[in-house]
């Protein structure tokens, strides 16, 4: 019990003084997750997919929704994270560690090749801090940014970041989706909500030459009820049909969509209502799902957030793949039972969703 008690103490405090906590935990109490000045982050494992094979070549890609600093930290009520250390939220503590987040996992020469994210608005801050580790990327802000409301100087959107040395970019070009009536009849006017298609070449092993694939990344209509589901199956058809006609123009079928889709794979309390967009996504068999074809179905969560009294635990983000893609692994979320009362974000994570992370082949 003093241990526990010990340990919680310690997360509470500012990282700069984590260290100091530690001294304070005698070394049988302390752990590394609690007290490890070079990896506070929780701990994950890879899971291997059933009959992964290593006859392609392999595609590392990470999907991350790294929650905007202006709908947290410099949000007037820190977003609603309630619960999370408000100095935990500050964007100069997450940024080093969204940025560890992405790297972490991979060993140290086979880092991803392709990282999509989602609520992006330090885009500048993350394409310097990126670029010195061998990428480059682009970003897409949303027509109308929430972080505007409150930050004259910051809006969100999505972003792509590939890495020089093993992927080549013939293509991009980006979608605001064409909003739709619920029974989807066109309105004439255009989403808040946006994408990025990239038509790439992988440039190793079997592939070094140039094995064409497509990658989308997007972040679909947040609104938690019936209509904001029935927006989000409209998004994400428009979504696959550009991605698709992407793929077709580069002569591939290799597809890859990233996305934070806010969509659930079935009905719960946190998404209480019928669900649309996942289904949508997977009719036809266009594309499958990345992480279920890896676990034999999605994860428990992907983002789990207290907001005052109200836990919202949920799967919401995916790797979609094509038939012509296959899995070799996934990255699972942080166990459970891991997770600080406070649950995401915290000084353990930065953001409130995991990053999604994969080893694929094409």
């Amino acid at each position: 019990m003093v241990a526990r008690t010990l340990a919680a103490f310690a997360r509470r405090l500012r990282p700069a003084a984590l260290g100091a906590a530690c001294a304070l935990v005698p070394p049988v109490m302390a752990t590394a997750a609690v007290c490890s000045a070079s990896d506070p982050l929780y701990p994950r494992r890879w899971i291997a997919a059933p009959g992964a094979s290593n006859n392609g070549a392999p595609l590392r890609v990470v999907q991350f929704n790294i929650l905007a600093d202006g709908l947290s930290a410099r949000h007037p009520s820190n977003g609603g994270f309630t619960e999370s250390p408000p100095e935990s939220l500050a964007w100069d503590f997450r940024r080093d560690r969204l940025v560890a987040e992405v790297f972490r996992h991979f060993e140290e020469e086979a880092g991803p090749d392709v990282v999509a994210m989602q609520e992006v608005d330090h885009y500048d801050e993350l394409a310097a801090e990126m670029r010195r580790r061998g990428y480059e990327g682009t970003w897409k802000a949303k027509p109308d940014s929430p972080c505007l409301r409150f930050n004259a100087d910051l809006e969100d959107g999505c972003a792509l970041f590939w890495r020089t040395d093993a992927v080549a970019v013939d293509e991009l070009t980006t979608v605001n989706f064409k909003q739709l009536d619920f029974d989807g009849a066109p309105t004439g006017k255009a989403s808040n909500q946006v994408a990025i298609v990239a038509q790439m070449r992988l440039l190793r092993g079997a592939a070094k030459g140039g094995a064409p694939f497509v990658v989308a990344v997007s972040h679909l209509m947040a609104r938690k009820d019936a209509t904001g589901e029935r927006a989000r199956a409209q998004q994400v058809a428009q979504l696959l049909e550009a991605a698709f006609a992407a793929a077709q123009r580069a002569g591939t079928a290799a597809v890859v969509a990233m996305l934070d889709m806010n969509a659930a794979p079935s009905r719960s309390a946190s998404a209480d209502y019928e669900p649309e967009a996942l289904p949508a996504a997977l009719d036809g068999g266009r594309v499958r799902s990345a992480y279920a074809a890896a676990l034999g179905d999605e994860p428990s969560y992907t983002s789990w957030k207290r907001r005052g009294a109200k836990d919202a635990k949920y799967t919401i983000d995916y790797v979609l793949i094509s038939p012509a893609v296959a899995v070799r692994r996934v990255l699972a979320p942080p166990d459970e039972d891991e997770l600080d009362a406070e649950r995401l974000p915290g000084w353990r994570y930065p953001s409130d969703h995991v990053a999604l992370q994969a080893e694929l082949e094409i």
